[in-house]
């Protein structure tokens, strides 16, 4: 109980509620019954992955308001005192109510009570009820501490000669407990009745936003405006008259208007439940100009208090469509007939939404007397506004204390604030006369208006106002520059035209730096175009400040003494390269086949142009004797110097597998190779294009890929290419990383993960080990590799459930591949590698270096996911961790207290390479082209048990999907190998299927 109570009672309120609880203490009446639960330990406890994704979901967001708040008068006169250890007593029976929320010792989301007051009864004072309902929601607004504040609260509030009791209530306890389920246990508490442990909940998988498009658009505010402040001098001011973040409640009395001599009662809950949702649905068809409109009801009609559209939503609702020439009575129809059939039976699964339909929510108001039966305690409830996102329309209808039929109407933040009572009071006239109320209004509203008002789904976000139209300007502008598409429009899909990941770290780090706009990833995947992820932005302070300085000696590569420490990713990268003998295991054999001619002398003169401007092709590597490994730049001038490109004509007798492993020595050699060879097969030329992995990553091949075109084509007009900026050279970056040193939360967000994660995959638990070889590095990494070409209808199907669950295709093919995998091991827990872009600062997006960092990630498989859902937490896991990627795995692996370069945290590892550019074209000297496809490489050696390399591919215009499984031999037989492929395979094609989101892994896996 919160202390403290003569900071909130005046002296003789304090007094009386004083010799209240001395009165009580004295009494012979047990405040807490003895049937109750026993207190809890105080040991911490592991959580579920629903209140693990609701926990991540409030730490990304801190705004995002998610709890629920009621507000209830308490009629009579009742026992303060009694009822302050009612709640006490409530909260040691329903520990949940007071758990706090931190990162265990063992890197583990982990809930545990605290030591001190659990904080969850405040009690306080206000002059009147509208004071009272303003504490309320000011409580809700607040930004909740998990640590430190417990995900319930009661405030109990003196209001003149009334008692208010508010709860609050934060979406983290969904599955656990409901506020109908702490109405009773409150009650019980207070009648010194057993608390019974509430039965566990089915919720709703968590959705930031509401789907499909807006019911009445012209009732949207416009995007960036403020509501007019219109003053009604007929009554009392509102509450809250300001402001966009409430959705507005607004009521009336229902009279019987659907038929003027039935009068209703509350047996007829049920029918007038789908009388007035189907009316409303088609009274919205017409007012917003829609042919048709899907109306949500609630699948059972008992045991609820309503008023759950965002927060403590149960998962069991259905859908009905509603035309707007439907006849109402079939839409009626419908509706009883799901409620019929819904109580004959235990179970009920959702019908999924349709995401191209204007949706309406349709609720039932139950009188908290049918909740909690008690003649001690009379519960009236006070309807409120919320700070919770709502739905455009939220429409709900049951009876009054009196047995009157009522309506109340929520309306979301995104509608306009007067324009509830417009909705309400034209809905009641229509009920009464369907046939003579004209509604046209909308339909010639929608043909002239503003363009700045949007009918997409809305998220509310507190943030510096925005000038959305510049907003989306900006961000349209960077589409069209990252994706080289200069005629997208606002409303083109990001991932239509040929968006990646890759491309949207470049997106969201352009729009920081260059024009202080701030969107997060998720905002990006779930709204891919310029005009939707506008209304997500929030403008920044200080944006632009982070450019780094220009070392101009290193940039034009005149100091030929300057040594730099490798940067964090490479020295990772070199640990593994030293403890492997400084073999070939990082070496990226890249190989073109060129279907017409090229200039190979022309093709020399192109690259070098692409040497001199980027300085990390033209580096050296080296150990001091002290054991330092340091970087140093070739100059410019002394580039001839080096051997690194040969012509066909150079390479008679040469093989192709050959020069795929050749040994660098990287302290005299370039680490770049570039040899032209003849195909003795086809007689085409063939370019082994080999570079060592410490002088690029996967983002700098596209990038070299982009400007190679461009180099190309001028050489073979006999010019030099003209760039339009000179890039930050990658030693800078280096040097600024090493002496900013590490960053130790960023460690801790990695440590704290996977701490605890399994260290060993196994797979076949019911086949013998495979025999151990000797202990060599060469038998270590011995493997093979496996293609997978997916079918063209699989492909489509893959890009169809991405763009379905608002994710990449990346988040979809790591679903799969971790699903098969669970599938053949029956995992519960699955730790997976993959790399990130590792470029957090803008000003190194047009520089080639080695960049990327190894990550890990763990994947939870919980209680059997669906697929949608396995795909939703991969892609708030990995898009969730972007801001922590600058720490290399090896430093993770130290801090656990393993040896880098010896033990992993993974033995599986999955990479995309999105929009492949080592297929493309060279422009030729008569205007044709020169086209190239990549020659995959004869891979024999695998770092890690299983290697998964996803190729997105354009060719000719049509988009594929093929997977490289690379395996050591030493964990894999032949026969397991092609187990391994046959799941992964099957997995793809069941991902593909149209109704696979809303199926069980388990069920894929039987399939």
């Amino acid at each position: 109980m919160t202390g403290g109570f003569d900071r909130l009672l005046t002296a003789i309120e304090f007094e009386r509620f004083d010799a209240e609880l001395k009165s009580l203490d004295g009494s012979t009446q047990p405040a807490v019954p003895a049937g109750r639960l026993p207190e809890k330990g105080r040991e911490p406890h592991t959580v579920t992955q629903h209140q693990e994704r609701i926990w991540l979901a409030q730490q990304q967001d801190p705004d995002k308001v998610l709890r629920h708040a009621q507000v209830y008068r308490l009629g009579g006169t009742p026992d303060i005192a009694r009822l302050a250890r009612a709640v006490d007593a409530m909260v040691e029976a329903l520990p949940e109510l007071a758990m706090r929320y931190r990162f265990s010792d063992e890197g583990e989301l982990v809930k545990s009570l605290s030591h001190g007051p659990d904080g969850t009864l405040e009690i306080t004072k206000a002059e009147n009820q509208q004071e009272a309902v303003s504490l309320v929601l000011s409580a809700q607004e607040a930004h909740w501490n998990s640590e430190a504040e417990p995900p319930f609260k009661v405030l109990m509030i003196f209001g003149g000669q009334e008692v208010i009791l508010g709860l609050l209530m934060h979406r983290i306890l969904e599955e656990v407990c409901s506020p109908e389920d702490v109405l009773r246990s409150l009650a019980a508490a207070y009648d010194s009745k057993v608390i019974a442990a509430p039965a566990p909940h089915q919720v709703k998988h968590f959705e930031p936003d509401f789907p499909g498009l807006a019911p009445v658009t012209w009732l949207r505010r416009g995007e960036g405006l403020a509501d007019t402040a219109v003053f009604d001098f007929n009554g009392t001011p509102g509450l809250l008259a300001t402001g966009d973040r409430l959705a507005r409640r607004f009521g009336t009395l229902l009279e019987p208007v659907l038929n003027h001599t039935q009068v209703y009662s509350s047996s007829d809950h049920a029918t007038l439940l789908a009388r007035v949702g189907v009316r409303f649905a088609h009274f919205l068809c017409k007012l917003g100009g829609h042919e048709r409109i899907e109306a949500i009801f609630p699948a059972r009609q008992t045991g609820s208090l309503t008023d759950h559209c965002g927060g403590f939503a149960r998962s069991d609702s259905f859908a009905v469509s509603i035309g707007r020439d439907m006849a109402p009575e079939e839409g009626e129809r419908q509706v009883l007939s799901h409620l019929n059939a819904i109580s004959r039976s235990e179970k009920h699964d959702n019908n999924a939404l349709a995401a191209d339909l204007p949706k309406v929510w349709i609720q039932r108001l139950a009188d908290p007397k049918t909740i909690v039966p008690t003649d001690t305690l009379a519960f009236d409830r006070i309807p409120l506004p919320t700070y919770e996102a709502r739905p455009d329309f939220e429409l709900a209808v049951g009876f009054d204390t009196e047995g009157s039929a009522i309506l109340e109407l929520v309306t979301g933040q995104r509608i306009r604030r007067h324009a509830g009572s417009l909705v309400l009071d034209l809905f009641s006239e229509y009920l009464r006369n369907p046939e003579n109320l004209s509604i046209t209004t909308g339909k010639q509203l929608l043909q002239g208006e503003s363009s700045c008002v949007s009918d997409a789904p809305f998220h509310t976000r507190q943030g510096t106002s925005l000038d959305v139209t510049a907003i989306q300007a900006a961000i349209l502008q960077e589409f069209r520059d990252a994706l080289a598409v200069a005629d997208l429009t606002p409303d083109d899909d990001f991932f239509d035209f040929g968006g990646h990941s890759l491309v949207a770290t470049r997106i969201i780090g352009r729009l920081l730096h260059d024009h202080g706009i701030e969107v997060r990833f998720n905002d990006l995947f779930g709204n891919p175009t310029a005009a939707g992820l506008a209304r997500h932005a929030t403008l920044v302070d200080g944006a632009g400040e982070s450019a780094g300085n220009r070392n101009v000696e290193i940039r034009n590569g005149k100091a030929s003494d300057a040594a730099t420490p490798l940067a964090l990713a490479q020295m990772s990268l070199w640990k593994i390269y030293s403890a492997l003998g400084y073999r070939e295991i990082f070496n990226l054999p890249f190989a073109l086949d060129f279907l017409d001619p090229v200039d190979e002398t022309v093709f020399e003169a192109a690259f070098g142009d692409l040497m001199k401007r980027h300085a990390a092709l033209r580096t050296l590597y080296f150990e001091t004797e002290e054991g330092d490994v340091l970087q140093k730049v070739v100059p410019v001038d002394e580039l001839a110097t080096y051997k690194w490109f040969w012509t066909s004509t150079e390479s008679a007798g040469a093989d192709r597998n050959a020069e795929a492993i050749y040994c660098f020595d990287l302290a005299k050699e370039l680490p770049v190779r570039l040899r032209f060879l003849t195909d003795p097969e086809t007689g085409r030329q063939v370019l082994s294009f080999l570079f060592h992995h410490l002088a690029l990553d996967e983002w700098s091949v596209n990038l070299m890929m982009d400007e190679l075109v461009e180099a190309y084509r001028a050489r073979s007009l006999g010019v030099a290419p003209e760039w339009p900026d000179e890039p930050a050279p990658f030693q800078e970056f280096a040097r600024k990383q090493v002496q900013s040193g590490v960053n130790a939360r960023h460690l801790a967000f990695w440590t704290d993960m996977l701490g605890d994660a399994p260290r060993e995959l196994v797979l076949f638990t019911n086949e013998p080990k495979l025999p151990d070889e000797p202990a060599t590095d060469d038998c270590s990494v011995a493997g093979g590799w496996v293609e997978m070409r997916l079918e063209s209808d699989v492909s489509e199907g893959l890009y169809a459930i991405a763009k379905e669950n608002s994710a990449s295709l990346f988040n979809v093919v790591y679903g799969a591949i971790s699903a098969a995998l669970q599938a053949l091991g029956g995992l519960s827990d699955l730790v997976i590698g993959t790399s990130a872009a590792g470029r957090t600062d803008p000003d190194y997006f047009d520089t080639i270096g080695y960049f990327t960092t190894v990550v890990a990630h763990r994947v939870r498989f919980g209680d059997d996911p669906t697929v949608g859902t396995l795909i939703g937490n991969i892609k708030d896991m990995i898009n969730g961790s972007m801001p922590f990627t600058d720490i290399p795995i090896d430093l993770v692996e130290d801090a656990l207290g393993m040896t880098p370069g010896m033990d992993h945290l993974f033995d599986v590892f999955i990479q995309i390479h999105a929009q492949n550019k080592l297929n493309g074209n060279l422009p030729a000297p008569d205007g044709g082209t020169i086209a190239f496809r990549q020659v995959d490489p004869d891979k024999h050696e695998s770092h890690l048990g299983l290697q998964f390399e996803v190729m997105e591919e354009v060719i000719d215009g049509n988009r594929a999907i093929r997977l490289l499984m690379s395996y050591q031999a030493r964990r894999y037989s032949p026969a397991q190998v092609d187990a391994i492929r046959a799941s992964v395979m099957s997995m793809f094609t069941q991902f593909s299927r149209g109704d696979a989101s809303n199926m069980n892994i388990s069920q894929l896996a039987r399939t």
